[in-house]
């Protein structure tokens, strides 16, 4: 199999506020450091594309790694039915090459210092005047 088959582009939609606005950046930031992940890039403030090997990660994992580390990903139905597609191709895809399927993460990615440094940027509320210790700040 040629690495045009492997290599896939994906679109990855995001829902509701989101306490740091645009999840589209942040969840860049913090995908390009997951191990197969090559480019990713911001669509728009809801929207992500991603290219990724699929020898070493797929969707389902790439989107379980996002969830964890606390973005809201689109739960829509044609969205649902759209991702149960992609999963189920890129399941046989990986059987076909002999790989099985892909372990699932059951904790969040704990990004290196450096990973972690290049990813704050997107976690700061920007013009924020706010106590930094409000109880009620993860609501807005």
């Amino acid at each position: 199999m040629d690495s045009s088959e492997r290599i896939k582009h994906r679109e990855i939609t995001f829902r509701g506020p989101h306490h740091n606005g645009d999840q589209a950046a942040g969840a860049c930031a913090f995908a390009v450091h997951l191990d197969g992940v090559q480019d990713a890039q911001p669509k728009n403030p809801a929207c992500m594309w991603v290219a990724y090997d699929l020898q070493m990660i797929c969707l389902k994992v790439l989107r379980r790694h996002l969830q964890l580390a606390g973005f809201h990903l689109d739960a829509s139905l044609m969205n649902k039915l759209k991702i149960a597609l992609i999963e189920y191709s890129e399941e046989n895809q990986r059987e076909a090459m002999g790989l099985g399927n892909c372990p699932m993460p059951n904790q969040a990615f704990k990004p290196t210092a450096e990973q972690l440094s290049a990813c704050q940027r997107f976690s700061r509320h920007q013009g924020s005047t706010e106590r930094g210790d409000d109880p009620w700040q993860h609501y807005l």
